[in-house]
Order: structure tokens, then C-alpha cells, then sequence
């Protein structure tokens, strides 16, 4: 098991090559990035992540707050696309 720095520096890499992923897939003019961090949340969650909000938002320099309503607006989009 890595340190608790290398792990950190290895969840944020994560973070940020499959943000860049996402946004590549759907294209750069696109709308989604609401979309793309839920799936990144989710995909933490899923691992059972201590502190998925947290390091997202250590990962993309955003607060926890404004993460919190990004994450808000993406499942809006969710239950509304796929109502």
C-alpha cells in the first residue's frame, strides 16, 4: 500500500486523466462537466473512497461547496434526461 502522500498524488492523477477522458469523449465545446465529475464522484464512491467530495475538490482546485452544487446540477440533468 502506497504512503498517504503517494496515495493522494495517485488519486489525483486519477482524477484528473479521466476528467480529461471525459471531456475528450464528449468534445471540448460540449456541455457536461457537471456530468463528468459525477461520474468521477461515482467512480470514487464506488471504490469506497473516505472522502470522494473532498479530494474532488483538492483535485480540481474547486470547494466543496461549489462542488456540492455542480454535482447537484448533474444529477438534475440525469433524472431529466433520463425521465
Amino acid at each position: 500500500m502506497p504512503s498517504v502522500g503517494a496515495y493522494q498524488v495517485m488519486v489525483r492523477r486519477y482524477i484528473e486523466g479521466r476528467l480529461a477522458e471525459l471531456a475528450k469523449a464528449r468534445g471540448t465545446t460540449a456541455d457536461g462537466f457537471e456530468i463528468d465529475l459525477l461520474a468521477v464522484f461515482e467512480d470514487l464512491t464506488g471504490r469506497g473512497h473516505a472522502d470522494p467530495l473532498g479530494t474532488l475538490a483538492t483535485a480540481t482546485g474547486r470547494s466543496r461547496t461549489d462542488l456540492d452544487h455542480l454535482l447537484d446540477v448533474a444529477r438534475q440533468r440525469d433524472d431529466h434526461d433520463g425521465a
